[in-house]
């Protein structure tokens, strides 16, 4: 092993060989957690061996796996939390993720169909409300520019249906953050689509509608009535700031 740690060579080459065994049975751990294939998880676990081996001091008294196997482990779960989702989890949390899966392939094999989250807490000895932590935090990560109403062209993307006031502005709340007076003179500046696509959209002759049943009503798609809706607002963006520049 010293020779090992000195330099690379058929020493350490000989080391990683016989360690292999070992690093597969940690693999086997974080199998089925992510997208991450055995191969890449075995790559990263020879690479904590190694970062193992250049720190090891024999004279600690315990053997090279027990240093080593914290380093393989950190390895192997840093490229799952980097490859899986945004939210990097803990060791312990990954075999629990591990344990749940397991628990999910035997359940759907004996069942034919899915289990529920308090089956699994049933199944695992975990908690309910531990369970459905780690299901969240496992959820593929969704962009908000996704559409989720399963056609190419549907309007309602995810950022739609996600109020955030702080992020709102006057150009996109045109109808509620300008005066009363004003209001008329803007929707003058748009021709008799925009001017009822802004006012569908906005509810401002009653309930605001969605782009989708907008665009059946116009007999085009979601997606060219979400365009009309932009471009009408700049150009109300525009007579607002003019409309500004004439009063001072």
């Amino acid at each position: 092993m010293l020779a090992a740690q000195a330099s690379p060579g058929r020493d350490r080459d000989r080391l990683v060989r016989a360690y292999l065994p070992l690093i597969g049975s940690v693999a086997r751990t974080y199998v089925g957690t992510g997208n991450v294939e055995r191969l890449e998880l075995m790559q990263e676990g020879i690479v904590g061996l190694l970062r193992a081996l250049q720190r090891f001091d024999p004279e600690l008294g315990v053997s090279l796996w027990a240093y080593a196997s914290w380093w393989v482990r950190q390895a192997m779960q840093q490229l799952v939390s980097e490859m899986a989702r945004p939210i990097v989890l803990s060791d312990r949390a990954l075999r629990q993720l591990a344990r749940i899966r397991a628990a999910e392939r035997r359940f759907a094999q004996e069942h034919g169909r899915e289990p529920t989250l308090r089956e699994l807490a049933d199944s695992t000895g975990f908690s309910l409300e531990h369970v459905e932590a780690l299901a969240c935090a496992a959820r593929r990560p969704r962009a908000l520019e996704e559409r989720v109403g399963g056609e190419p062209d549907d309007g309602a993307a995810l950022g739609e249906r996600i109020a955030d006031p702080r992020a709102e502005d006057a150009y996109e709340l045109v109808p509620t953050r300008i005066a009363c007076t004003q209001l008329p003179t803007l929707l003058d500046a748009l021709d008799d689509r925009e001017r009822g696509i802004v006012r569908d959209r906005f509810g401002l002759d009653g309930e605001a509608r969605t782009l989708r049943e907008v665009a059946e009503d116009l007999g085009i798609s979601a997606e060219r009535v979400r365009q009309i809706e932009q471009e009408a607002l700049e150009k109300c963006r525009t007579a607002a700031s003019d409309c500004a520049r004439r009063d001072r």
